[in-house]
């Protein structure tokens, strides 16, 4: 699909302030993925569809995970808030014929990261995380973070995620444990 039908899907399927978001999401991963060497086509597609299914009522996206048995995991059925990732990633393979399992992971783990993550999904992680229209009180120092270093930046990205979800009292994905895990344990070994 090419990048114009894209974004005029993302106008279509998206309200105005969440397309915006979504562009803003673009802008950033194509940025990083010319800093970083990741192919600009694939980029600009998972960020395009990151939030694709994001204003998708939660009833109908809870029905589209169980129709496709996708969801066994607790915290996940308990998080509404991380539904979308999933199910934007099944609408670009079901709907859209995407087929590359880099793009579908980029979508699926947007939200909550992984261990193991190829620099797309980093990049895509990353990228909606410090886009343009983020305000948060530390965003400027992960922008910057993440056009020097991306697995310091997961690092760092991830602390901050989950001193969120503890403080809000909010249930942590296990990829996300085992995401930050990883990245700690790669830490410790370049000796930081």
């Amino acid at each position: 699909m090419s990048e114009q039908k894209l974004m005029k899907l993302v106008e279509q399927r998206l309200s105005a302030k969440r397309a915006h978001h979504v562009i803003c999401v673009w802008e950033q991963a194509l940025k990083m993925a010319a800093r970083f060497g990741e192919d600009p086509k694939k980029t600009g597609t998972a960020a395009l569809l990151h939030d694709i299914t994001k204003e998708v009522p939660l009833d109908e996206q809870l029905k589209m995970l169980q129709k496709f048995g996708i969801i066994n995991d607790n915290v996940i059925l308990k998080s509404p808030s991380l539904y979308h990732a999933i199910t934007g990633a099944l609408y670009a393979e079901r709907e859209l014929g995407i087929t590359d399992a880099d793009i579908l992971a980029a979508v699926r783990y947007h939200t909550t990261a992984r261990a193991g993550m190829s620099r797309l999904e980093q990049i895509i992680y990353l990228a909606d995380a410090v886009s343009a229209d983020r305000t948060y009180k530390q965003v400027e120092k992960f922008r910057r973070l993440a056009m020097e270093d991306l697995d310091l930046c997961m690092l760092e990205m991830l602390k901050h995620s989950i001193r969120y979800l503890v403080k809000d009292e909010c249930l942590l994905p296990a990829d996300t444990l085992q995401a930050y895990n990883q990245y700690c344990e790669m830490d410790h070994q370049k000796g930081r």
